[in-house]
């Protein structure tokens, strides 16, 4: 009810609002060998972690001032799984109403934990205030995903994990990183001369591939991140640093167009077989339009905000890393007074999807009339909009602790 209360609040309040989200990076340190991220064990980079305190303190001014949601990101938020599992027991204890967090499966590998830590993990984490719990899939073959992931074995570990996991009320989703890989071989770049007809059904596909491999592993929630690349930041400065110039991730915007398209016509035939997030309304839109020219620009930095490891620092999101807010959660209010969405320029989904679906809400509510006669709001969009309300309300806002519905889609 937390959520719904607060999807209806977003629809009716004026901006600027209190963040409904703050993502919290507590690490940049990784595991994994992920050539799509800028964060894999093997980059370059100066590796840090935010102080304990420096992270309670957020948490205690999330709670202080009703925000809804925090999401604990990496790196490998689990590479130090006591010092996380301590972090959700505090800001469950301050009655934070959604909590999330996710992992690259390592301490599914056989032997990473051992036989006789496994188990204790899995009841810890089920546990905890934790509601919804992520685990990443690059691709619908398992050897593709286990190469790149630098993690062999852990497809199996994940499929032997999940019953133990839905035996103790916790239900994770698998999570998708939009790339060239879905499907096993690399999707080639789309040439000028081509029409887009192989590629786009190269990923759609990918796409069915990759949910029925979820679904079939035992996953009751999927969710779909769009590419992070830097084409698709913008000309910003990315905090972030899980924002990559692979070819995996790197598509043209006739590309992206052609992907999103393909997801918006392969998520219809899963939606009773997994609870899927990604919203239709949206994917119609990006299919459609330049993400620069989105009907309803980002609320990053009013009402969804990000903190970056390496300096505390919060920002409007992972990709406009030269807009430092401070390192104040309190202050957010001040720093917010009197913006207004503007901002469309990358496809950070955890910000994107909640932007355009109360934006949606907000319009037709005020401008019931231009919504319906209005040419941005065509019927079809509004269609996809009524059905991914009326799913997400069958599917209970995707809570990660109850099981799924037996009527939905």
């Amino acid at each position: 009810m937390a959520l719904l209360s607060e999807f209806l609040a977003l629809a009716f309040a004026p901006p600027p609002r209190l963040p409904g989200q703050l993502v919290i990076q507590i690490t940049n340190y990784c595991n994994g060998s992920c050539p799509q991220c800028g964060m894999r064990r093997e980059a370059g980079i100066s590796r840090v972690k935010l102080p304990a305190e420096t992270i309670k303190q957020a948490l205690r001014d999330c709670a202080k001032h009703g925000v809804a949601a925090v999401s604990f990101t990496g790196g490998e938020p689990f590479i130090n799984i006591p010092e996380i599992l301590t972090l959700l027991d505090y800001a469950g204890s301050l009655k934070i109403p959604c909590l999330r967090s996710g992992t690259n499966g390592y301490m599914f590998v056989p032997g990473a934990e051992g036989p006789d830590r496994l188990i204790p993990f899995i009841e810890a984490l089920a546990k905890s205030p934790l509601r919804n719990f992520w685990i990443s899939m690059d691709s619908a073959d398992t050897k593709t995903h286990e190469r790149l992931r630098g993690l062999p074995g852990v497809i199996g570990g994940i499929t032997r994990a999940l019953p133990e996991f839905h035996a103790r009320g916790l239900y994770p989703a698998a999570n998708l990183g939009i790339n060239r890989c879905i499907a096993g071989e690399m999707i080639p770049p789309l040439g000028e001369a081509e029409d887009g007809g192989a590629f786009f059904e190269s990923f759609r596909r990918g796409f069915a591939a990759f949910f029925a491999k979820a679904a079939g592993m035992g996953f009751t929630m999927a969710n779909v991140c769009y590419p992070m690349s830097f084409e698709s930041a913008g000309t910003g400065k990315a905090a972030y640093g899980a924002i990559s110039d692979n070819i995996m991730v790197s598509f043209s915007r006739r590309e992206l167009r052609l992907v999103f398209r393909a997801l918006l016509e392969t998520i219809p035939d899963f939606r009773k077989s997994i609870r899927i997030f990604t919203p239709l309304s949206v994917l119609y839109a990006l299919s459609r339009e330049n993400s620069r020219e989105l009907l309803f620009p980002c609320l990053g930095g009013i009402c969804y905000f990000y903190m970056d490891s390496r300096d505390g620092h919060i920002y409007p999101c992972g990709y406009r890393g030269g807009e430092d807010m401070g390192a104040s959660v309190a202050e957010l209010r001040k720093s917010a007074k009197n913006q207004k969405p503007f901002c469309s320029e990358c496809h950070w989904e955890c910000f994107m999807d909640p932007s355009q679906l109360f934006g949606i809400l907000r319009y037709a509510i005020r401008h019931p009339f231009k919504a319906y006669a209005g040419k941005a709001l065509d019927r079809e969009r509004m269609r996809l909009w009524f059905a991914d309300i009326k799913y997400y309300l069958a599917c209970g806002l995707f809570d990660g602790r109850k099981p799924p519905a037996k009527t939905r889609g």
